[in-house]
């Protein structure tokens, strides 16, 4: 699935699990991604979505203080259409940074939309709606940390913890080819 132990080289998006995703019947939306039917719709767990990748940090920590040094990315990093969310897991929210190829703009509020370049999504199937609220930065080697500055000023609260780290990007034609190294990060809790 999509869930990885921190550490290591992995691709941003599983195309495997996208295709298998797209041609699975009922039985396997339930056995292999852990879907649930609702009414006339399967809901999918948001480790079982195969355009966000879970990065499990081994214990739960609170957001605040928290940082993960070093985390290299490997591809077109100075692209202007290029656009990386990381950041940690906190509910309904992703709190983290955007690497994006053009000049970064401080603080960006959104929500993480199926991939833009997923032309039909697989019908009777509903997916997690995360919001992700990050600080824009460039660079192919990243700190990620919780923006303490864009969550106070949407009104979000810091104290909270976290398991996760989410990894998307919006596009499924770069994300076989767009790759995080955790080998050489580290997890810093102050």
């Amino acid at each position: 699935m999509t869930v990885r132990a921190f550490g290591g080289r992995f691709s941003v998006i599983s195309l495997d699990e996208l295709e298998a995703l797209f041609r699975a019947s009922s039985v396997e939306l339930g056995r292999r991604f852990g879907a649930r039917r609702v009414g006339d719709k399967y809901l999918l767990p948001i480790q079982a979505v195969p355009w966000f990748t879970l990065v499990d940090l081994g214990h739960e920590y609170p957001v605040n203080g928290l940082v993960v040094r070093g985390v290299m990315i490997e591809g077109p990093v100075d692209k202007p259409w290029f656009d990386l969310v990381l950041g940690f897991l906190v509910g309904d929210y992703v709190v983290g940074v955007s690497v994006v190829g053009r000049r970064a703009v401080g603080c960006r509020s959104r929500p993480l939309n199926p991939p833009l370049d997923l032309w039909d999504l697989p019908r009777g199937l509903e997916f997690p709606r995360l919001v992700a609220v990050t600080r824009e930065v460039t660079g192919g080697v990243v700190d990620v940390s919780v923006p303490m500055d864009c969550l106070v000023r949407l009104g979000l609260s810091p104290g909270q913890s976290t398991r996760f780290l989410l990894v998307y990007t919006g596009l499924v034609s770069v994300g076989g080819r767009l790759f995080i190294d955790l080998s050489g990060s580290s997890l810093l809790v102050s």
